[in-house]
C-alpha cells in the first residue's frame, strides 16, 4: 500500500486524538464516505492504524497502539475539533493542557474572520462540570502568565447542567447539534 500525504495527516489526526471516527475522519480529510471507507480499511488491513466498533454509534473507530480506554470520550473530543473546523481556523490544539493543577482535556486557539479566541475544552460524560476550579483560576490571576491577560473561553461537551458563572462558559451537547462559537 501507497501512503499518500492525506493518510499520513490521517495518521497523525488519529495518533493526536487517540481515536477517531469514520465520519470525522471523511468529514475533515476526504472527498467522500466511501474514499474514506476505502483508505482506512486498506490501512487497517495493512496495519498501520487499528479499528473497532463503538458501542454507543455502531460506528467504526481508528487508533494506532493501544486501544483507547475512554474511548467515547475521545470520539467526543475529536468530534469537537471537527466542528470547530467547519466554522474557525483552528491555529492550535493543544490536548491535556495543564496550567496550574488544572487539566482541560484541551487548549484550543482559534480564529474567525480576524479575531483570535482561546479556549479550554472540556468533554463531561460522567461528572458534573467543575466550574468551581476555573473561578478559582480566574481569581488567582495566574492564568495572566499563560495568556497575556484574556481569561480564556470554556467549552463544556455535556448534556450535564452547568452552574451559573460569571465566566464565559459555552454548552454543547454530546450529539454536537447545538455547536456554537463563543
Amino acid at each position: 500500500m501507497i501512503i499518500t500525504q492525506r493518510d499520513r495527516k490521517v495518521i497523525e489526526f488519529i495518533e493526536a486524538m487517540n481515536c477517531v471516527s469514520t465520519k470525522t475522519i471523511y468529514e475533515l480529510f476526504y472527498p467522500s464516505l466511501r474514499v474514506a471507507q476505502n483508505r482506512l480499511k486498506l490501512m487497517t488491513e495493512n496495519k498501520i492504524v487499528k479499528r473497532d466498533r463503538d458501542h454507543l454509534t455502531s460506528q467504526y473507530y481508528y487508533y494506532i497502539n493501544n486501544k483507547p480506554k475512554q474511548v467515547h470520550h475521545n470520539l467526543l473530543l475529536a468530534n469537537f475539533y471537527k466542528e470547530l473546523s467547519k466554522k474557525a481556523t483552528i491555529e492550535v490544539f493543544k490536548k491535556e493542557f495543564v496550567i496550574e493543577d488544572i487539566r482541560p482535556d484541551a487548549l484550543v486557539i482559534y480564529t474567525v474572520n480576524g479575531k483570535s479566541y482561546i479556549a479550554f475544552v472540556e468533554i463531561e460524560l460522567s461528572n458534573q462540570p467543575d466550574i468551581p476550579k476555573y473561578e478559582a483560576l480566574f481569581k488567582s490571576g495566574k492564568y495572566k502568565e499563560y495568556f497575556k491577560g484574556v481569561f480564556p473561553l470554556i467549552y463544556y461537551v455535556t448534556d450535564k447542567t452547568i452552574p451559573d458563572t460569571n465566566l464565559k462558559v459555552i454548552k454543547i451537547s454530546e450529539d454536537m447539534n447545538d455547536f456554537k462559537l463563543g
